[in-house]
Formats: structure tokens, sequence, C-alpha cells
């Protein structure tokens, strides 16, 4: 399994940019290692290097998904050098599972009292976007680390941001004033939405 998110570097962080861009939030990518492969904001440096994390850590030796809502004083976070001093205010990690196994955590973090207001109002919806986030990752994993390169399923900003207000409608489907809750939990204004849906014939 070594090497095996490296082997998709590009496309990984064309979709952690991508997913940076829809929710807003900074994403960083790393492999079983704890190599960071991709990373947007403060995560862009330090790419290719190694960066221990306990929360990732946690998560590659469960395989699921975990939340830190303050970050430097949960207890994963007791060994970590920013214990009780860490600038993120909120987590959300996730694996990337090939064959059953953890080969990568996705995370997104907050770094502002608005970013963690959106995450915490809209947290159900966060949780599935990177789980599907997750799936695309793995789903361009060769079968082995010697086969060719396949065809990537590679999502441009268009094709994300479509699959955002599709997943944004349908979790307000059955709720009053549909579009202005859609619209806040996408981060974007009413009459953005209107021409979004409009763009992409929803």
């Amino acid at each position: 399994m070594e090497g095996t998110l490296q082997n998709i570097q590009p496309l990984i962080q064309h979709t952690a940019s991508a997913i940076a861009k829809v929710i807003q939030m900074e994403v960083e990518v790393t492999d079983a290692r704890f190599i960071r492969i991709a990373g947007t904001g403060k995560y862009a440096e330090g790419c290719g290097k190694k960066n221990a994390s306990f929360i990732y850590e946690h998560v590659l030796q469960t395989g699921e998904m975990i939340i830190i809502d303050h970050p430097g004083f949960h207890p994963l976070c007791t060994h970590c050098p920013y214990y009780r001093q860490c600038p993120e205010h909120t987590e959300l990690a996730a694996p990337i599972m090939f064959h059953s196994k953890p080969v990568g955590v996705i995370g997104l973090v907050s770094f502002s009292e608005e970013q963690t207001l959106h995450f915490t109002t809209y947290k159900e919806w966060m949780i599935q976007f990177v789980g599907k986030m997750a799936e695309l990752i793995a789903s361009n994993i060769p079968q082995y680390n010697s086969e060719p390169p396949q065809e990537h399923h590679e999502l441009n900003l268009s094709q994300l941001e479509r699959q955002a207000i599709e997943k944004a409608l349908d979790s307000v489907n059955c709720e009053v004033r549909k579009i202005d809750k859609a619209a806040k939990i996408l981060g974007i204004s009413r009459a953005t939405l209107y021409r979004k849906i409009r763009e992409y014939h929803l």
C-alpha cells in the first residue's frame, strides 16, 4: 500500500482545492504514513513531508470518522505540541478506505468563528459531503501500485459545485423556505443559488 495516495497526488490536490472553494473550510489529505499529500490555505505548505497528527493516527487505527469541536483540548491532543494552544477551531477527519483498510485521512478544518459556526450549523451535511469526497479519492486508487494509470474519475469545480448544491437542496427538501436554507448551508447568497440552479438545470 506504500505510496498509494502519492500515485494520484495531482488529482487529490485538485480535489482538495475544489472542496475548499465549495465548503469554505481548509482541507488536508495525508496518507497512512502521515505524509501530507495535499492541502489548502495553511496546509498548502509541507506537502510531501511528514506531519504527525494524533487525531489522524486515531482515524487510521479505527477506520472511523471523528469530529473534534475543540482541537487542543481533546484527549487525543494531549501529547501534541499545540496542546491547549491549537489555532484550529474545529476539525473533521474522515478515513479514505481502500479494500476495507484506511490508507489515508481527509480533514476539514475551521480557523475562524465564522467557519466554525457554518460547520456546526450544517454538520450533518458536511459529514455526508466529506464522506463522498473520501470515496471519490479512493475510487481513483489503482488496484495495484504496479498497474498502469487508469482513467481518473476526476471532478472539476463545476461538477463538485453541482453535487454540493444537489446535496444541500436534498437536505432541506421538506422544509419551507428551501432555497434560503440551502443557500445558508452552501454559504452563498439566495440570488447566487438561483443562478447556479439555472446554470446546472437543477
